[in-house]
């Protein structure tokens, strides 16, 4: 099985895991969704590749022979908080303002066991460094400690099925356990949902994949700013 990583462009903004291309939880305050969230989801995409630069990946899982047919797995989407006004329902908020928001990573459930979450999250930290930001945060869930007869693979213990709904536990957030395996240190406590951040000045970990010439070939050579600023 291959796996190849690509960030979201202008031309590719369409490839994404199915329910990261409809969830807007993060993106859109409650009260203003549309019944089109796949428009608003592209729409969003579109704004913040203009306005501040690479705001996601998308892992792409190579089936049939020789994996000649690519099937995008895993999408994480971030970006500076004001982009995510969605977050400002999350009780362990705001984000700090030198940080980046990793908003969540939205993983195909047939390829849960892959590690995707860990991939994604290492390629955010490193296109983060790259661009001279000093941290990354990102909200997590805790297990609610309820049996689940959801298979949850090993490593993943938090995950959890969500409810449909607006509420907040029907949003998309990262199981605390992966954001701890990541090297995240809580900043925002809250029973429920912590606030967690990693600092950049140093790397190494685990699941790190990416040297700095092939993360260079994966967002293409051009230089990027470090602006950290945006707006809703």
């Amino acid at each position: 099985m291959e796996i190849r990583y690509s960030a979201l462009s202008h031309a590719g903004a369409g490839m994404l895991e199915a329910r990261a291309s409809r969830d807007t939880f993060w993106e859109l305050p409650p009260g203003t969704r549309t019944d089109d969230p796949e428009f608003d989801r592209q729409m969003w995409i579109q704004s913040v590749l203009y306005r501040w630069g690479i705001c996601g990946y998308t892992a792409y899982v190579g089936t049939g022979e020789s994996g000649s047919v690519e099937r995008p797995a895993a999408t994480a989407f971030f970006a500076p908080s004001g982009y995510f006004p969605g977050a400002d329902a999350m009780p362990s908020g705001p984000a700090s303002s030198d940080a980046v928001l990793i908003s969540n990573v939205f993983v195909d459930q047939p390829y849960m066991g892959l590690y995707l979450e860990h991939s994604l999250i290492e390629t955010v930290l490193t296109e983060a460094e790259r661009r001279g930001v000093k941290a990354v945060e990102a909200f997590g869930r805790n297990d609610s400690g309820e049996a689940s007869d959801v298979y949850i693979p090993e490593g993943y213990h938090g995950w959890e099925e969500r409810p449909t709904g607006e509420d907040l536990e029907s949003a998309p957030v990262l199981s605390a356990d992966i954001l701890v395996q990541e090297g995240f240190y809580v900043i925002g406590p809250h029973r429920r949902f912590p606030r967690y951040r990693r600092d950049l000045h140093s790397r190494s970990n685990l699941f790190s994949t990416f040297g700095t010439d092939a993360h260079e070939l994966l967002n293409d050579r051009e230089p990027l700013s470090t602006v950290l600023g945006g707006g809703r």
